[in-house]
């Protein structure tokens, strides 16, 4: 999964996801919070239960905060025979999501924006420290 898609809410809390990231997904996926920023992360079933599996292995005294908070947003979400996608009123609140949106490919996951918000993230990079991280992990 990679690329930017824009796409937008209607009334009712559904997008139309990209058929692209579709494919990819399959059938499902699942969406939740994400820490660090107001924005949705999508996973692919198989992500979603390594991702379950690795905070499971580690100390719940370490990970109980982090299962609460990623666990306790998380839907699993279908599209329907138009592609498309609802998205539950917690997550929308949390993202800030208004009616232009921005979908973002990860390689393997992908995020939910609004657009506003995607927007402001982009003219905020510090581009001289992304070139001096890119540079120290030889991307």
């Amino acid at each position: 999964m990679r690329g930017e898609f824009k796409s937008t809410l209607d009334a009712k809390g559904r997008m139309n996801f990209p058929i692209k990231l579709r494919e990819e997904l399959g059938s499902s996926f699942v969406i939740s919070k994400t820490i660090g920023e107001h924005c949705i992360k999508v996973y692919s079933t198989e992500d979603w239960e390594a991702l379950v599996k690795s905070i499971r292995s580690k100390p719940q005294v370490r990970t109980a905060e982090i299962q609460r908070f990623i666990f306790g947003s998380a839907f699993e979400v279908e599209p329907d025979k138009q592609g498309r996608v609802l998205i539950p009123a917690p997550l929308r609140e949390y993202a800030g999501l208004q009616t232009e949106i921005v979908i973002v490919g990860l390689e393997g996951k992908a995020e939910i924006w609004d657009k506003q918000k995607w927007d402001s993230f982009n003219q905020s990079l510090d581009m001289k420290g992304l070139m001096e991280a890119a540079m120290e992990l030889e991307i």
